[in-house]
């Protein structure tokens, strides 16, 4: 079966109320599902529209960024064969190693010196710990889940509250709003064997109790949004990861949460052009 990718490329960006109209009205033009991408220059929407999608399709796009009067910096629509999607990813996504922990396909075998071993089929949820947001975060997260409970926000696959969960915490609640990546991280808790210690919910972060680490791997306006009911949902002396960031949105997401007057100890930690933001929850 064959599709149209439409691909927007946004020079400097465009902010999340724009985002959103853009995103609305390519769904009303029928697109099948979107995906953003953003670098230090721009910000990438690619959609998908089914090949019978009207010839105008170029025209209606173009339309829809003079009204916005957003940068267009370029467009491109091309077609792609479904199997290109399904088994391209596949190619570059190899055994991963997060010290004491491997992700590894569901197609592919761990390597012998695994010492801690996570399954993982993405499906259609995001999250293979091929981005290195989320790299940053499992790698801290090996670091500093042993005993403890963790909530994931934004979990998609799974992947990083069931790694929390590999590397000895009592257990992980993932939440996230779109029910297909629930059902995701779900299939990949009973393929590792931990869905007894997994609880997945599409609950706020401040209505699930209190945890010892929370990490958010999202992107900068819902975190500074959520800022409340994330930080609330970190316990005394507890831990807080918050990633999905370029390294000049750092410093406003941080000041969000310490704005909130009990987090303390500010610790970025950097991947190429990416961030991660630890922070300690102040026991008094």
């Amino acid at each position: 079966m064959r599709y149209l990718s439409v691909e927007i490329r946004i020079q400097g960006g465009a902010d999340e109320h724009h985002l959103d109209i853009l995103s609305g009205a390519l769904f009303e033009l029928g697109a099948l599902g979107i995906e953003t991408r953003e670098d230090s220059t721009s910000i990438t929407l690619v959609s998908s529209f089914s090949a019978d999608a009207e010839a105008e399709l170029g025209d209606s796009v173009r339309a829809i960024l003079v009204d916005l009067r957003l940068p267009q910096g370029e467009l491109k629509i091309e077609p792609i064969e479904e199997t290109d999607w399904s088994t391209k990813w596949r190619q570059d996504f190899k055994p991963m190693d997060f010290g004491r922990l491997y992700v590894v396909p569901t197609w592919l075998e761990p390597p012998p010196e695994a010492e801690l071993v996570l399954r993982l089929d993405p499906g259609m949820a995001f999250g293979t710990g091929t981005h290195e947001t989320t790299s940053l975060c499992l790698a801290r997260i090996v670091e500093l889940a042993e005993g403890s409970c963790v909530l994931d926000v934004g979990t998609g696959s799974g992947i990083l509250a069931l790694g929390a969960l590999r590397a000895g915490a009592k257990l992980s609640v993932g939440t996230d709003n779109d029910p297909e990546a629930l059902v995701v991280a779900r299939e990949n808790a009973e393929l590792n064997e931990l869905e007894h210690r997994l609880v997945l919910s599409a609950e706020e972060p401040d209505r699930l109790g209190g945890f010892d680490l929370v990490v958010a791997n999202i992107l900068r306006d819902p975190l500074i949004e959520l800022a409340p009911k994330i930080g609330a949902a970190v316990l005394p002396g507890g831990r807080l990861l918050l990633s999905g960031l370029l390294v000049h949105q750092l410093d406003d997401v941080a000041r969000a949460y310490l704005s909130l007057g009990y987090f303390e100890g500010r610790r970025d930690t950097h991947r190429g052009e990416w961030g991660l933001i630890e922070l300690t929850r102040m026991r008094s």
